[in-house]
């Protein structure tokens, strides 16, 4: 009942290019936020933080290979500090300096569409730790693939989520009373769907 909204201003500028089969967007960005809401284990509640800034560079380009096949690959650099109070110039905890993504997708037409997606993110500091003082919570990388099938009126797709069974948390944070805790993200995971449409 004390939170205030968090609020911010955003100024951004960026542009596109197209050179032959490749299209390229980028994109420089500044962030002000006031009342930013974050959790603190400390106090086992949302706060308000003090004022925050962020600001990086978006970069992201589009390959079509083929006709029939594509590439996309994209990249974030993010400066996030805090502006005033006690924290002044520490990372914001939880928001990582690099993250990525790459993705490749192949349409075969009548024998289905499928898809490869890497995403990276990089490593940050845990929740809470607004000192900057311990730790760093580990990066992690995950491979993702999709498949989809279109067989009139039935329409199938199928997604094998981080192939790998990757062990990663993506939001973990510190206490003075317990320490570490993680909210590990899901194993391997392989979900399907079937759709019958009805004329």
């Amino acid at each position: 009942g004390n939170l205030k909204p968090q609020t911010g201003k955003l100024q951004e500028i960026g542009g596109r290019a197209t050179l032959g089969p490749v299209k390229a967007r980028a994109a420089v960005y500044h962030m002000t936020l006031d009342d930013e809401i974050a959790y603190d284990g400390t106090l086992f509640a949302n706060v308000n933080l003090d004022p925050t800034r962020r600001q990086g560079v978006e970069l992201e380009a589009n390959w079509q290979i083929l006709p029939s096949l594509a590439a996309l690959l994209g990249y974030t650099y993010t400066q996030s500090t805090f502006r005033e109070g006690i924290y002044s110039g520490n990372q914001v905890p939880l928001v990582p300096h690099n993250s990525a993504s790459a993705k490749i997708a192949w349409d075969g037409g009548a024998i289905g569409k499928y898809a490869l997606v890497t995403t990276y993110v990089g490593d940050r500091y845990f929740s809470g730790d607004y000192a900057n003082s311990l730790d760093k919570l580990a990066g992690y990388t995950t491979v993702d693939l999709t498949a989809a099938w279109d067989f009139k009126p039935w329409a199938i797709s199928a997604r094998l989520l981080n192939a790998f069974d990757k062990v990663y948390a993506p939001f973990a944070g510190y206490s003075a009373f317990q320490g570490y805790y993680y909210y590990p993200a899901d194993g391997r995971t392989f979900l399907m769907t079937a759709s019958y449409a009805f004329r």
